[in-house]
C-alpha cells in the first residue's frame, strides 16, 4: 500500500496562492473566445434565394428543406449543428453568416429552430411548382437565359429548348412535337 504525503495538500495550498485564480466566473464575466472559434449561424431572411446548396452541404442535417403546396421552407435546427460552417462556405449569396455565439440553453426545443419561408411559382406550360421567386430572380440576374425558360420546369425547358433548336436547323416550317 502506498504512503501518502500528509503534506502534500499544503503544497498545492501555497503553490495555488502564488499563482493565483485561473479560472474566470463564468457567466458573470464573459469568456475568452477566439477569432476561430465557430458557433451558432444566422441566416438572413432578406437575401436567402432558397436554393438548397446549404442543405446539400450540412452533414448532420441540420439544415432541410420542406415542401408545401405553395411554399418552400429553410428549417435550421441548432441542436444538431456541429458548428462546421460548410453552409457558410457554400451559400452562393452569402446569406448564412458564421457568429460566435456558443449560448444555447433553453427550456423550450422549440428555441432552436429557424425558419426561411419561400414563395414558389409555378411552371408556366404544366403548372408544376418549380423553383422560389427569389431564385428565380437571382437566376435570371446571373444568367443570360430568356424569361420565357426560366418560368417552366426542367422537363417543360427541355422540351422548349429541343423545339427551338429543331425549328432552327429544320426552318421555321417545321415543327416538332
Amino acid at each position: 500500500m502506498p504512503k501518502t504525503n500528509p503534506l502534500k495538500p499544503a503544497k498545492l495550498f501555497s503553490i495555488a496562492t502564488k499563482t493565483g485564480r485561473v479560472t474566470i466566473k463564468y457567466p458573470f464575466e464573459e469568456p475568452l473566445v477566439s477569432p476561430e472559434f465557430r458557433g451558432l449561424i444566422k441566416i438572413n431572411h432578406e437575401k436567402c434565394i432558397g436554393c438548397g446548396a446549404c442543405v446539400n452541404a450540412c452533414p448532420p442535417n441540420a439544415l432541410e428543406m420542406l415542401r408545401s403546396e405553395d411554399k418552400k421552407v429553410l428549417r435550421y435546427y441548432a441542436g444538431r449543428c456541429i458548428f462546421c460552417w460548410r453552409c457558410v462556405e457554400v451559400c452562393p449569396v452569402g446569406a448564412i453568416e458564421g457568429t460566435r455565439e456558443f449560448e444555447l440553453a433553453t427550456n423550450d426545443p422549440f428555441d432552436l429552430y429557424a425558419y426561411v419561408i419561400h414563395s414558389v411559382f409555378k411552371c408556366k406550360s404544366c403548372g408544376r411548382l418549380v423553383e422560389t421567386v427569389r431564385m428565380k430572380n437571382y437566376v435570371v440576374s446571373k444568367a443570360p437565359l430568356s424569361e420565357d425558360y426560366v418560368l417552366l420546369c426542367p422537363e417543360c425547358r427541355k422540351k422548349a429548348l429541343i423545339k427551338a433548336v429543331s425549328a432552327r436547323r429544320a426552318g421555321p416550317g417545321w415543327n416538332v412535337e
